[in-house]
């Protein structure tokens, strides 16, 4: 079991509702947690739990900080101005104090003014003409490489009136409901799944009533109910989610029994259509079993059943997939739950427009490899006729966000290390340190950066090549070019995912630096 080092730095208490949870929770997904804490008030002394700690989390509440701000900003003893500078200088020498201290990654939930009573007299105006939200925006902008949460919308979520315990803040100085705190618990992990990479790839979708209201083959393209206004609203809105999953990364699919000219006239014709053919990496539009579809789409993609999500509005449709494919995780399509259904998905916010367009172009273009692979006598041949181009090179500076998506999003061929941005540049600097992006092109297009391998003095620090180039013999060239350059060693963490990579490091002249489980 992966072990983590957690630090909740704060001027409040969160026990006993945070830490047996959060141990809960991440031990769900086959990690133990340690969990440390330090007051925001003494944040200097104990170095060591910050030099140790994988995530750090901050949360400082303002009615703390500043104690009875109502009374002193009506009488003038200080100025919204004041307060604002303030509440930004405390919050950025923290930042820079955990900067300087440890590499661990930061997650920061911003303040909220929801505790105001006053509100009750007042009527519901803005509080302190917004200082809070200016406070949080100038403090998200500060930690851009790092993790800011909306403190305030987890609280609207969860409810106003559900989010403090009166008497927790009297007799323990914990203000926040057991209710919130879970809620702040399933963000860290959330948040922690996402910069892991630990997701779903790939949606496949139905079209009849979850793209579209109605049946194509019955109603025609004229006849089904898409658009702006009325009963095809909330498909058009559906569509406008699905096309925003697509931007961060999703891979989309369609599976639907109808014909597939049907449903392909419906995405190139209808006017009423968020999502257009090269949104969609594969088509499987016939009348056989969704389940032999389903498995027909990870074949083609190359990805694991287990990294599928499949939509259906036939409560049929959903239990023959969940029976037969336990892997994939099966979703019934209702216009009220499907948004909260398909937080399934762990997205990085920041990705780049042209990475996910060339990994839809990968995607499509193996459906003409799986051809070629088909019409070859042997896998060499095969290998062959693809007419690959691999390239190896020290890392352009330009290349540093989709390398570090890279070790985050890559599961299953990687040696279990993981950067972000910041951390990789930080690496790059150092005189022992080598990085590498690892680029692959061949006849059907060209698959950009690929992979990445990270040499530390004599030995293997990061490895990674995404599973868009597996079953190419990509990894054992990288071991080899590693070999070539004197290297003999290399770390590794072992996952459930990544054995594999481990077998084959075993039959090369690899010696493992260090194993973790």
């Amino acid at each position: 079991m992966e072990e983590k080092q957690i630090l909740l730095i704060s001027n409040i208490c969160f026990e006993p509702h945070f830490r047996s949870y959060i141990k809960y929770c991440f031990s769900n997904h086959s990690c133990d947690v340690k969990i440390n804490t330090v007051s925001f008030e003494d944040i200097s002394t104990d170095v060591t739990k910050f030099k140790t700690a994988d995530i750090i989390v901050v949360c400082l509440n303002y009615e703390t900080l500043y104690n009875d701000l109502s009374n002193d900003l009506f009488v003038g003893k200080i100025s919204k101005t004041t307060i604002e500078c303030d509440c930004v200088q405390k919050s950025s020498e923290l930042y820079s104090y955990i900067k300087s201290h440890s590499y661990a990654r930061i997650i920061w939930f911003g303040f909220e003014d929801y505790y105001l009573f006053q509100n009750n007299n007042y009527g519901m105006l803005l509080a302190f003409d917004g200082l809070i939200d200016r406070i949080n925006l100038t403090i998200s902008d500060l930690i851009q490489e790092d993790t800011f949460i909306d403190l305030k919308r987890l609280i609207a979520t969860v409810g106003i009136k559900n989010a403090y315990d009166i008497k927790g803040k009297y007799r323990w100085n914990v203000p926040y409901s057991k209710e919130l705190i879970h809620f702040m618990v399933d963000e860290i992990q959330k948040q922690d799944l996402i910069y892991n990479g630990n997701t779903r790839k790939c949606l496949v979708l139905d079209c009849d009533n979850v793209l579209w209201g109605g049946i194509l083959s019955e109603d025609q393209i004229s006849g089904i109910k898409i658009g702006a206004s009325g009963l095809g609203r909330p498909f058009q809105d559906f569509q406008k989610y699905l096309l925003e999953l697509y931007y961060h990364g999703v891979i989309l699919a369609v599976c639907s029994k109808n014909d597939e000219a049907d449903v392909m006239c419906v995405f190139k014709e209808h006017t009423g259509m968020v999502l257009r053919e090269e949104n969609i990496v594969c088509f499987k539009c016939n009348w056989e079993n969704k389940s032999d579809n389903i498995i027909d789409i990870s074949k083609t993609l190359n990805i694991g059943l287990d990294s599928i999500v499949f939509v259906d509005d036939s409560i049929f449709e959903i239990e023959s997939v969940k029976s037969i494919l336990p892997e994939v995780r099966s979703i019934l399509y209702q216009r009220d739950t499907i948004y909260n259904e398909l937080s399934c998905f762990n997205l990085r916010r920041n990705l780049d427009l042209k990475t996910v367009q060339e990994r839809t172009s990968t995607y499509k273009s193996n459906i003409l490899r799986t051809k070629l692979q088909n019409s070859t006598i042997s896998y060499e041949e095969y290998i062959e006729s693809l007419e690959m181009f691999l390239d190896i090179h020290k890392v352009k500076e330009c290349e540093l966000a989709r390398i570090s998506e890279l070790t985050q999003r890559t599961n299953k061929c990687t040696n279990g290390t993981r950067y972000t941005v910041d951390q990789l540049k930080n690496k790059a600097s150092l005189e022992n340190y080598e990085l590498f992006a690892v680029c692959l092109s061949d006849r059907f297009s060209n698959l950009g950066v690929v992979g990445t391998i990270g040499l530390e003095s004599a030995h293997v620090d990061l490895f990674s090549l995404s599973c868009r180039a597996l079953g190419r013999g990509i990894e054992e060239k990288m071991l080899q070019w590693i070999l070539e350059r004197g290297i003999d060693k290399i770390k590794f963490i072992e996952t459930s995912k990544n054995t594999s990579l481990l077998s084959i490091i075993n039959q090369k002249d690899l010696r493992l630096l260090e194993i973790k489980t």
